[in-house]
């Protein structure tokens, strides 16, 4: 097995991946109570920006713990190539972003928030106005990523980098 190389700090890479697939896992924890959710996310400017129902466990936790981390990993090849393999290395690479996450209060932020989602998607997405009675949004001011890419016969990288805040 190639020997993994010392993670260098590099922001793009992280970004770059982040970037590269719209979905992902946020993880919560109050106490001794894990929670993780699928969720599709906007990357702008060191934030990741969610849209949710105005209720539930996920806003809870988030208030009563706003530390979070938020995870995207990308296969490539065709699907089950690694199990048919036989082998437990194969082609991906992940990333993971920690921070801080908030429910958005302010009608004003959720109107933005809104549009940088809704424009990350679709550059001529326009908001309905009702949308900020019937929808929540998140934002996860990222500290710091870790990412991982392994392909077969290259070895394994990582990147890391954190902000000063």
């Amino acid at each position: 097995m190639p020997k993994p190389i010392e993670p260098s700090p590099n922001n793009a890479e992280c970004e770059r991946m982040i970037t590269a697939s719209p979905v992902g896992v946020l993880v919560m924890c109050t106490g001794s109570e894990p929670y993780a959710v699928p969720m599709n996310h906007a990357y702008s400017g060191g934030k990741l920006y969610f849209h949710c129902a105005p209720t539930g466990r996920k806003l809870d936790m988030i208030r009563a713990n706003p530390k979070v981390c938020y995870v995207v990993n990308r296969e490539f090849g065709e699907p089950g190539a690694l199990a048919d393999s036989r082998k437990c290395h194969g082609h991906w690479e992940s990333v993971i972003a920690h921070g801080r996450a908030r429910v958005i209060a302010d009608r004003e932020e959720l109107r933005s928030a809104f549009l940088t989602f809704g424009r990350y998607f679709n550059p001529s997405f326009t908001l309905e106005e009702s949308a900020l009675q019937t929808t929540s949004a998140i934002i996860l001011e990222v500290d710091s990523m870790t990412a991982r890419r392994e392909v077969p016969g290259e070895g394994v990288a990582y990147w890391s980098w954190s902000l000063d805040r």
